[in-house]
């Protein structure tokens, strides 16, 4: 009878498991209070384009910080209600104290941009399309497009003269002969004078890049854009969301382009046309029986006559003793792996013959002729017989 050991452990003391436990919640509380401390002092940044907060090139977080820096409050708005809640409310005048940038006009109705410029707050517009002047200066038209370079001012405008040079091309603006209105930077700089005593001035942008973190840096683009947006105590950075609308939605049909239903159309057909293409039948199935089942012994038959015919019989050979060696490794207990020579020896360890005969016997040459392998196969057999027999050298079962 054996014994069965069974180690015994002692039990830990209530006090142990509690002052782990209480270890554990004590590290779990200090890792969040660690995380939630990286969090509140990560500056929030993002990599959208023109927005105050964004870190990337096309980003203005360096000059909405520089503007921070000279007392300007700058405010990131997406909303139109939060616009005007910025400005104090929807009246005339509720917005002196202040200076609003529209990245996008184009988002904007004429209605929302008539009621910025009445606000009495200073109005930024960022490449304005022909809509925004129609609504808001008269003698102002689209010009043709340029590209990128820095150039002088060309114009009086105090904010230009003090900047010098900087980063003009993009979209140009056309002011006519008579209209209140100072082209800077061959059309890329317009500021339109206020039509009211106490209005806010309206300065059209051609070029957002001198804005950008990327460009602000480089000729006179900050001390411009310091003229240009920190000349009030807010700045209201205003990014339009195109889902912010003041109309009804518009309708999902009147969105999708005019050649998609028809391009949908087509593609259907053509999908139609290859399913009947593809899947046509040219009659009836026909059942087929299934493969005629061959005896056992007639295989062996016919692979006789085929080698037979050949003239293969060293493949014949191999085959026989392959056959051999795998029956004769069970026999002997040898694993699958054991190469010839191994079962060789065992076989003439059991049977008394000399281990060349045996080895010779299952891993020699070719036979001649048919004869040689007929011999072949007697004798291959007889070895197996006389493993297999009752031999007083018998492998211990």
């Amino acid at each position: 009878m054996s014994l069965l050991e069974v180690p015994v452990t002692a039990a830990q003391p209530p006090g142990t498991r509690r002052q782990r436990r209480r270890a554990g919640v004590l590290v779990g509380a200090l890792v969040l209070a660690v995380l939630l401390l990286v969090a509140l002092l990560s500056p929030r940044t993002n990599r959208e384009s023109m927005s105050p907060s964004s870190v990337a090139p096309a980003g203005a977080r360096a000059l909405a910080q520089v503007l921070g820096e000279q007392g300007v409050r700058v405010r990131e708005e997406r909303s139109w209600a939060a616009v005007q809640d910025a400005l104090g409310g929807a009246g005339a005048g509720a917005g002196e104290g202040a200076t609003v940038l529209v990245t996008a006009p184009e988002l904007l109705s004429a209605d929302r941009l008539r009621a910025l410029a009445a606000s009495g707050a200073d109005l930024v517009l960022l490449r304005p399309r022909a809509a925004a002047l129609e609504a808001l200066a008269d003698g102002v038209g689209v010009g043709p497009t340029s590209a990128a370079a820095d150039r002088d001012p060309g114009c009086a405008v105090p904010a230009a003269v003090a900047a010098g040079r900087a980063r003009a091309g993009g979209t140009a603006y056309a002011v006519a002969p008579g209209a209140p209105a100072l082209s800077c930077y061959g059309g890329s700089y317009v500021q339109v004078q206020p039509l009211e005593p106490g209005g806010g001035r309206l300065v059209v942008l051609g070029q957002p890049g001198l804005l950008t973190n990327r460009w602000v840096a480089q000729e006179g683009n900050a001390a411009l854009a310091l003229h240009v947006l920190g000349g009030r105590e807010e700045l209201v950075w205003y990014l339009p969301d195109p889902l912010d609308t003041e109309s009804a939605p518009v309708p999902l049909g009147q969105l999708v382009p005019g050649w998609v239903a028809p391009a949908t159309l087509l593609l259907l057909l053509a999908a139609l046309t290859a399913a009947l293409w593809r899947g046509r039948r040219l009659g009836r199935l026909v059942p087929e029986p299934l493969p005629v089942v061959v005896r056992a012994a007639e295989t062996v038959e016919g692979h006789g006559r085929l080698y037979a015919t050949a003239g293969a019989a060293g493949r014949a050979a191999d085959l026989l003793r392959g056959a051999a060696v795998r029956r004769l490794r069970a026999v002997v207990r040898l694993d699958a792996t054991a190469p010839v020579t191994d079962v060789a020896d065992q076989v003439a360890w059991l049977t008394g013959r000399a281990p060349a005969q045996v080895r010779e016997l299952l891993a020699g040459p070719a036979p001649r002729d048919d004869a040689a392998l007929v011999r072949l196969a007697g004798d291959l057999d007889a070895l197996e017989r006389s493993v297999r027999g009752d031999s007083p050298r018998k492998a211990i079962q």
